[in-house]
């Protein structure tokens, strides 16, 4: 039997080992080689991930006061367009990059974004610098408007590169921005968004910020459940409360109205909660911070 530790078998099955094999990967390239490591995979989860990234940034700029509406589309070219009402993306040269703009930089590289600190944002439910980059490495087209100050940005993209410059045009009476993205079928094969998915997560966010009013619309040509509208507005005042009752679903309870509240902690943050007792049923509970799920 060889000796497993033996000196000279170590330098044999080392030799072909050294500095040229090392890899070094730039710019989104590593979210192209290795989806699964920012997405958990390039299965069907993974692919409606995707959605949910560019939903988070636009509920952001909801839950932070600036944003009162988020339009949600599914396009039956297998497209998805988000847009909110928000104050939109900066587009004004980066200070560490002053020949691209802030949203170049936000959609082109990683651990980049309005999140790590600062007052841009003081809670968020996206991922700090990396869920829109993310989206756009996996698109083979992402198309980007932003109107800030009477003024539309527009610039496209391909598999996280730039396919166009920033354009300007003046006049818009608008504001916010719109991302609309489709998958890249060389990472996501024979994959295709579902409408029932989408629908539900943006019911929840509804649900989960009382503020924020989410138009739902799909194709009329894709096939959906019959619970899943081809459009409709998501608003529910009541927020948890409304949430509770709906997933209750008219079971009989202990309390008439579920026992809910809130409190806020000097300015740093605030907790929402509701509560009921199904007669029927075994307790669950369910929690989330910054409308997104916690485990």
């Amino acid at each position: 039997m060889p000796d497993l530790f033996d000196e000279s078998n170590t330098r044999k099955s080392g030799s072909g080992y050294s500095a040229k094999d090392i890899e070094v990967l730039e710019g989104l390239e590593p979210v192209r080689r290795r989806p699964g490591m920012y997405i958990g995979g390039t299965d069907e989860r993974a692919l409606h991930h995707l959605v949910a990234e560019v939903l988070d940034n636009a509920m952001d700029e909801a839950v932070a006061g600036h944003a009162s509406r988020i339009e949600l589309e599914l396009h039956a070219d297998g497209s998805v367009v988000v847009h909110d009402n928000g104050r939109g993306i900066p587009v004004d040269p980066h200070p560490k990059f002053p020949k691209t703009s802030a949203l170049e930089v936000i959609l082109t590289m990683l651990h980049s974004g309005g999140k790590f600190g600062g007052d841009a944002y003081k809670t968020s439910g996206g991922l700090h610098g990396v869920g829109i980059s993310v989206v756009n490495a996996l698109s083979d087209k992402l198309t980007v408007e932003v109107a800030r100050e009477k003024k539309l940005y527009t610039q496209e993209y391909s598999r996280g590169k730039p396919k166009t410059k920033l354009k300007e045009s003046s006049g818009a009476n608008k504001r916010g921005t719109t991302i609309r993205f489709h998958p890249d079928p060389d990472i996501f094969h024979a994959l295709h968004f579902k409408p029932a998915p989408i629908y539900r997560m943006a019911r929840g966010k509804a649900y989960l910020f009382r503020g924020v009013e989410i138009r739902w619309w799909c194709d009329p040509s894709l096939p959906r459940p019959d619970d899943v509208p081809q459009e409709e507005k998501l608003h529910f005042p009541g927020g948890l409360s409304d949430y509770l009752t709906a997933l209750l679903e008219e079971r009989e309870t202990v309390t008439p109205k579920p026992f809910d509240g809130e409190a806020s902690f000097n300015g740093s943050g605030r907790v929402e909660w509701a509560i009921a007792w199904p007669v029927d049923h075994e307790g669950t509970t369910a929690s989330f911070c910054n409308t997104v799920p916690t485990p």
